[in-house]
């Protein structure tokens, strides 16, 4: 099993972007802040997270899906340096970051991260990470039949690894509202 602060840094190393590893084991803990996250549609049960304390929440919606976006504000850290998106629908795109895989939970579900490194446009270092929950709202939990099939998307990505890795620890507390 990949140690979760070693997939980032190995996926960097065989993007060819030098010496990115971090030393020291989990991702630092934080005080958090729990946010709910709005259901998908009415019958369908809400998401909780805890996040970093310095984390905002954002929302995209369209008719058939929910972006919940995590960004610490503007004047505390560049915009890319590090961003959350939990996307909950039918059709998630497909994965990003296709070099690394490592087992993880999310929602007391197996899940796969999958992770990856690469030089922007800019010339920058960007990381990228994210996982697929499936079956979380399934009966009895959920009664609405065009529930039965959403999709979870957990993506964490920006120019920070340190900031990415946080994030992924972020989401394993994404869980459904009681």
């Amino acid at each position: 099993m990949i140690h979760r602060s070693l997939i980032l840094a190995a996926a960097c190393l065989l993007a060819g972007c030098g010496s990115a590893a971090r030393s020291g084991g989990e991702a630092d803990a934080w005080p958090g802040r729990l946010h709910t996250l709005p259901p998908w549609r009415s019958g369908v049960p809400a998401l909780v997270i805890n996040m970093p304390p310095e984390y905002e929440k954002g929302l995209r919606a369209g008719e058939e899906f929910m972006v919940h976006l995590f960004r610490r504000p503007p004047e505390t850290a560049p915009a890319d340096s590090a961003t959350l998106a939990v996307y909950v629908g039918h059709h998630p795109r497909e994965p990003r970051a296709k070099t690394l895989a490592e087992p993880g939970r999310i929602a007391g579900r197996e899940v796969t991260w999958f992770g990856d490194a690469w030089q922007d446009d800019r010339g920058r270092q960007m990381y990228h990470a994210e996982a697929y929950v499936r079956g979380l709202f399934h009966w009895p939990r959920c009664w609405r039949a065009d529930a039965q099939g959403l999709v979870v998307h957990v993506m964490a990505w920006g120019t920070e690894q340190r900031e990415v890795e946080r994030l992924m620890a972020a989401a394993e507390s994404l869980r459904p509202a009681s």
